[in-house]
C-alpha cells in the first residue's frame, strides 16, 4: 500500500484514464469484479425519489459471477450472526442430493428428539439435542468412494457426545454395512464434531455454499410414473394398456438447508433480505425477469426501477418481422418457380436474419456494458478482500464444471 501511494506520488507517475482501465479490465476477464453482466440488469437501475442516488440493477443469481460472491458474503454474515457453536462434518451421505438430504433429515430428527429407550429400564435412552443448524452438502473429490458429505454449524447446545451420540445415530441414518471380501459396504461410520473457536469454521462453510450453488449442479432421481398407450392385437383391434415407466428427474433436494431458528431473524425476513431486496437486487435472471417494484410499494420505499436510455436497442422479435417482410415477396418468386428450391431458400434467409439480429443485439449490448463498467470505475468503490476471493474462486469453479 505504502509502494502505490508511492508511486502514485511521483512526478512520473500518469494515471491511466477509466476508458484505459476498462479496456484493461476487459482484457484480462475481470470486469464482473464491477458490475452483473446480465442484459435485464444492464439495461436497468434503482433509483432513490428523495435523494437522487442511483444504484445498478442485479440478477441475483447465484451463479452470477458479480452477484453470487456478494451473497455468500452475506450469508457469511448471517451466519456469523447467528453465533454457531460446534461444526459437525457428517461424511458419506450418498450418492445423490436426495438420498444425502434423506440422510441428514433422519440424523437431525433422531438428534432433537432423544429416545426414551426400551423396557423399564430404558435400555439405550439418549438424551434429546435441540440444535438449530445450517448445513452444506460438499460433493467429495473421490466422488465414486466417498459420495457427498455435510457440513453442520450447530447452536443449541455446548457439547454432543461423539462415540454415544453421533456416530451412532449417523450410522443408522446413512444404514451403516461394513465392507467385506463380496460386499463394499454402504454408510458411514466416522463423522467429526468440534467447538467453533474463530470465524475459521464459518468461512470454511460458507466456501462451500459458494461452491455448491456457483455451478448450479442439481442431483438425479428416479421417479415411477403411469401412462396410457394405444396397443395393436395380432387381429388388428386396438386397445389401451396402462404401463409403468421409470423417468430421471431433477431432484428439488437442496444442497444448503438450515433450521427455522437458526438464524435471530424471522426466516422470511432473512430470505427477503437474501434474495430480494438488499442493495435493491432484482429476481430471476434472464430477460423475462421482474422487479421487485411490488415489495418495494408494499414497504412503502424510496427506491424505484428506471429503464435505461439505450442507443441503439434492438427488439429482436421486432427486428425479425421487419426483415421476413423485407424478403417476402423475393421468397414468393422462388416458391412459384420451384417449389423445393423455395424450403431451402426459406431456411437459408431464417438462418442468416436469426444471425444478423443476434449480431446486432449482441453489438448493443457490448457497448452498454462498457458503458455500464465505465459508470462502475467512475463510482470507485472499493471492493472487499473476501469479495474478491469469493469471485476467484467462483470463477475457478465454473471453470471446472464446464
Amino acid at each position: 500500500m505504502d509502494m502505490m501511494k508511492a508511486i502514485e506520488s511521483s512526478p512520473n507517475f500518469i494515471p491511466l484514464s477509466v476508458e484505459e482501465r476498462a479496456a484493461l479490465a476487459e482484457h484480462y476477464g475481470v470486469e464482473t469484479l464491477y458490475y452483473c453482466k446480465d442484459p435485464w440488469a444492464l439495461r436497468r437501475y434503482w433509483q432513490n425519489k428523495r435523494t437522487g442516488e442511483v444504484q445498478r440493477a442485479r440478477c441475483n443469481r447465484w451463479e452470477c459471477a458479480y452477484c453470487g460472491p456478494r451473497k455468500v458474503n452475506l450469508w457469511r454474515e448471517l451466519v456469523r450472526q447467528a453465533e454457531p457453536v460446534l461444526f459437525l462434518t457428517l461424511t458419506k451421505a450418498g450418492k445423490t442430493v436426495e438420498e444425502a438430504r434423506r440422510a441428514l433429515t433422519t440424523f437431525m430428527q433422531a438428534l432433537r428428539r432423544g429416545s426414551k429407550g426400551l423396557g423399564p429400564n430404558h435400555k439405550g435412552a439418549r438424551e434429546a439435542y435441540p440444535v438449530e443448524y445450517f448445513a452444506v452438502l460438499e460433493r467429495h473429490s473421490d466422488f465414486e468412494r466417498n459420495g457427498f458429505h455435510w457440513h453442520l454449524l450447530l447452536k443449541g447446545v455446548e457439547s454432543i457426545p461423539y462415540k454415544e451420540v453421533i456416530q451412532p445415530l449417523w450410522m443408522s441414518a446413512t444404514h451403516y454395512r461394513p465392507a467385506t471380501e463380496e460386499d463394499e459396504g454402504r454408510g458411514a461410520k466416522i463423522a467429526d464434531i468440534r467447538r467453533i473457536r474463530n470465524n475459521r469454521a464459518i468461512g470454511y462453510v460458507t466456501k462451500y455454499l459458494m461452491k455448491a450453488l456457483s455451478i448450479g449442479e442439481r442431483g438425479k432421481k428416479e421417479v415411477k410414473r403411469e401412462k396410457e398407450v394405444l396397443v395393436v392385437e395380432d387381429n388388428g383391434a386396438h386397445r389401451v394398456e396402462t404401463q409403468v415407466v421409470t423417468e430421471l428427474v431433477t431432484s428439488k433436494a437442496h444442497r444448503v438447508c438450515y433450521s427455522r431458528q437458526f438464524f435471530p431473524e424471522r426466516v422470511a425476513e432473512l430470505r427477503q433480505r437474501l434474495f430480494a431486496g438488499l442493495d435493491h437486487d432484482t429476481t430471476g435472471g434472464g430477460d423475462d425477469s421482474k422487479p421487485l417494484e411490488e415489495s418495494e410499494e408494499d414497504q412503502g420505499s424510496d427506491w424505484v426501477l428506471v429503464e435505461r436510455d439505450v442507443e441503439g436497442y434492438i427488439d429482436m422479435q421486432e427486428y425479425q418481422r421487419e426483415r421476413y417482410a423485407e424478403v417476402a415477396e423475393e421468397l414468393e418468386e422462388v416458391r412459384e418457380v420451384d417449389p423445393e428450391a423455395y424450403a431451402e431458400k426459406k431456411r437459408e434467409v431464417v438462418a442468416q436474419i436469426a444471425r444478423e439480429a443476434r449480431l446486432a443485439v449482441h453489438q448493443v449490448y457490448k457497448r452498454l456494458s462498457r458503458r455500464v463498467l465505465i459508470e462502475a470505475l467512475e463510482e470507485g468503490k472499493s471492493i472487499s478482500r473476501r469479495v474478491i476471493n469469493m469471485w476467484d474462486y467462483h470463477r475457478k469453479q465454473v471453470q471446472l464444471a464446464c
